[in-house]
């Protein structure tokens, strides 16, 4: 998910990818034009805003980069999934992971978005129309959150209100995999149509 975004990124943005392995970070970005490779620290250090896309069971390595990510907009784009009788379901240990990441980083301003994208929207060059759900606690992180969606051509943010509503937001993400892997279909993902009148 993180290398995809990334691809799409790089085209409005200078993308530095982190990793634990700085050398796996290199790698990763080596595909990408323009983009350069390092390892967790460095990589929130040097950037203007921080996206986490890793693993739920990983976040315990995002604890000690709350002074790199000082007064920074951090975009979560973690879901607390478990696969349950071949279905995946959410399973957050309490609060959403969003709430989890703003508590291990209180100098950052926490955001949730991509969440309701799957990664096999992004792989492709092109990605199709999508509305992008973002939730955050001032209506500023909100708009810096919104301008890094929004960048990607397709893309469409819609505030979905506090961080707390994260738990809904990330609910979605094994809802659209269920629903396309139920039905027989290769990807979903979701779009809001708005009533005129």
């Amino acid at each position: 998910m993180g290398k995809a975004l990334a691809r799409h990124l790089s085209s409005k943005y200078e993308v530095i990818i982190g990793s634990r392995d700085p050398a796996r970070a290199a790698a990763a970005s080596a595909g990408i034009k323009g983009a350069s490779g390092s390892d967790y620290s460095g990589a929130s250090r040097s950037a203007d805003v921080v996206i986490f896309a890793i693993p739920y069971e990983a976040m315990n390595l995002l604890a000690d980069l709350d002074s790199e990510v000082s007064s920074k907009t951090v975009i979560s784009v973690i879901n607390p999934m478990t696969t349950e009788g071949g279905l995946l379901k959410y399973a957050p240990k309490g609060a959403s992971a969003a709430e989890e990441l703003a508590r291990m980083l209180p100098h950052g301003r926490v955001a949730t978005a991509f969440n309701n994208v799957p990664w096999g929207f992004l792989k492709e060059d092109v990605v199709p129309p999508v509305d992008i759900l973002v939730a955050a606690d001032s209506k500023e992180t909100y708009e810096e959150a919104a301008k890094v969606v929004a960048s990607i051509r397709e893309m469409h943010p819609l505030y979905v209100g506090p961080l707390s509503e994260a738990r809904i937001v990330e609910a979605i993400t094994p809802l659209v995999l269920n629903l396309a892997k139920l039905n027989g279909m290769k990807a979903l993902t979701t779009r809001f149509v708005s009533r005129k009148g």
